[in-house]
């Protein structure tokens, strides 16, 4: 009998929305068991109802230490709903900027001069059925996220592109309210101080991601890995040639080759 769930299990298609259940999401997603049953069915219900995929990152819940789950959309995902809707009419962004003679100017894109200061990002969502747009506009400061009194890497590398999405979430969910209660992670103020857990994995933060040394990780695997390598020794005794791993050799009344 628990073959036969086993073999029906794996003929499910996980990646399709549809068959997620609570119980893939534990499986295969929530390794450290960290999310309540309530937050999984909520997570699950959002999926579903969507067509999300958690696999793909698509929707994903985001936990601080004990406190509740916070469930992140993609933005990618916020405009998979709006493209299915018979009502949408299309998108434009841009950033909203401070030239030197301190007036204020709503540029296309994300893209200014120089000698401009972001200070803004605006998004228009165009609908079918309304007879004005629905129009967001959100400050920098407001957004920022800081790591030790600084823009962090991603926004100090690429400010304009973070907050324009952080502009396009809030205007497609108010586009789509029954979006409501997601948020891209954009939105989320990084909190350094405690470990964060996506679906459960604790993952590295964006700095330390940036920071990551390639070249100093693979000489410390290669390092590792000569520490356990298997070494030929003779017995004494014997003379029976052995294999043992390089660290347990100097414990062995042997020779080696």
């Amino acid at each position: 009998m628990t073959n036969q769930v086993a073999n029906q299990t794996e003929n499910i298609d996980i990646f399709d929305p549809k068959n997620i259940t609570a119980g893939t999401v534990r499986q295969y997603l929530d390794n450290g068991n960290k999310a309540s049953d309530s937050e999984l069915a909520m997570l699950v219900t959002m999926a579903k109802h969507q067509n999300l995929n958690p696999f793909l990152k698509e929707i994903y819940f985001i936990k601080y230490g004990t406190a509740p789950a916070q469930f992140v959309v993609s933005r990618d995902a916020y405009r998979k709903r709006a493209q299915k809707d018979p009502n949408f009419n299309g998108i434009k962004t841009g950033v909203i900027v401070e030239n030197e003679d301190g007036s204020i100017e709503k540029l296309d894109g994300a893209f200014k001069k120089k000698t401009q200061v972001l200070i803004g990002a605006w998004c228009e969502v165009q609908m079918k059925n309304l007879d004005f747009p629905i129009y967001v506009a959100v400050s920098y400061d407001e957004y920022v996220q800081m790591k030790n009194g600084q823009p962090n890497s991603m926004w100090s590398s690429k400010p304009m592109t973070m907050l324009v999405k952080v502009a396009e979430s809030q205007a497609l969910r108010l586009a789509f309210p029954d979006m409501s209660g997601t948020y891209s992670e954009e939105e989320l103020p990084q909190t350094e101080s405690k470990p964060r857990e996506v679906n459960g994995v604790q993952e590295p933060t964006q700095d330390e991601i940036a920071d990551f040394d390639k070249q100093a990780y693979i000489e410390q695997k290669k390092a590792e890995l000569s520490q356990v390598k298997e070494v030929k020794v003779a017995d004494v005794q014997t003379g029976e040639i052995i294999n043992q791993p390089a660290e347990h050799q100097q414990t062995l009344e042997g020779i080696a080759f």
